[in-house]
């Protein structure tokens, strides 16, 4: 099959392009305004693409609807006539890698649909529900609004985005999304899309770090550290995440911001003796308010 052009498809589908690799159309059944289905090229995927549904759409009938669009034919047709030329074989394939491949890249076309949040309700739900500054340093270069996301099958949410970034490659692979209330903007809840196993919410770049690193498990405790001058600092999304935080090359000392919970209790030690074993300087911030440093630091405000 032929490379597809992002460009192209957008004419054809009356969409746009989102980026190098990217467009997003109109889903089947959708008025022509709509944006909902997303379009991802690629040579690695068996269709020459691979679709994503923000209304929910069914993936299979997404993707017939592209490709009869492109006048590529149906891919259960095409499937038919490799498979009865094809020679019998059998194939092992567990789908992990494919899997994170595809959750991957929805999980980055969110990102990118995603916006500055300054004057949005991702800003007062970290002013209002936490106490929080946003900061222009972060505003979207770490974190950002879509109005819009997901959350099941009957409800889409607005929420705050935050990008996820490999530990090691600094490579962007994964989002954490939280779900806001749209009247009162309060939390509703919290997810991650991606591979996220070896991610971080890097609010402060790898390269600003000076030998010093803070790390805590949510956005929000982490950013409220920052607030009390604990920089640079990164959020790892779990407490099993920081019991797997590998030693860096280069951090002389490590800040963990210990939670008030049996397993960041567990996990929190495992990351510090780990760290000690390597003779590195180690701190462990203990909550004395709340459950968390984010209480800490209302508590500190009020």
């Amino acid at each position: 099959m032929t490379a597809l052009d992002p460009r192209q498809i957008a004419k054809i589908m009356g969409g746009d392009v989102i980026g190098r690799d990217a467009v997003n159309v109109p889903g089947p059944g959708h008025s022509k305004t709509d944006r909902s289905l997303s379009i991802k090229i690629g040579s690695k995927y068996p269709a020459g693409f691979v679709v994503f549904s923000h209304a929910g759409d069914d993936p299979i009938e997404c993707r017939d609807f592209v490709r009869d669009a492109l006048g590529l034919g149906s891919f259960r047709g095409e499937q038919e006539q490799e498979r009865r030329r094809a020679p019998l074989s059998v194939v092992v394939n567990t789908g992990a890698s494919i899997v994170n491949d595809k959750n991957k890249d929805w999980a980055l076309q969110i990102w990118q649909q995603s916006v500055d949040p300054v004057g949005t309700i991702v800003e007062g739900y970290l002013r209002n529900e936490r106490g929080l500054e946003l900061g222009t340093d972060i505003a979207g270069r770490v974190v950002r609004f879509h109005g819009s996301l997901k959350y099941d099958q009957f409800r889409r949410l607005p929420g705050m985005v935050c990008l996820m970034r490999s530990i090691l490659s600094d490579e962007p692979v994964a989002i954490h999304r939280t779900f806001l209330d749209r009247d009162t903007g309060a939390k509703v809840d919290r997810k991650m899309l991606g591979p996220a196993k070896g991610a971080a919410i890097k609010i402060d770049p790898h390269a600003s770090l000076d030998g010093r690193l803070t790390i805590g498990e949510g956005f929000e405790t982490t950013h409220a550290a920052r607030h009390a001058g604990f920089k640079p600092a990164w959020a790892l999304g779990s407490a099993g995440a920081i019991g797997a935080f590998p030693v860096l090359r280069g951090i002389t000392q490590l800040t963990l911001l210990k939670e008030i919970d049996p397993t960041s209790d567990l996990k929190t030690n495992e990351c510090a003796k780990r760290y000690l074993r390597a003779r590195r300087h180690v701190k462990v911030i203990t909550p004395n308010v709340g459950t968390d440093f984010n209480d800490v630091w209302k508590a500190s405000q009020r």
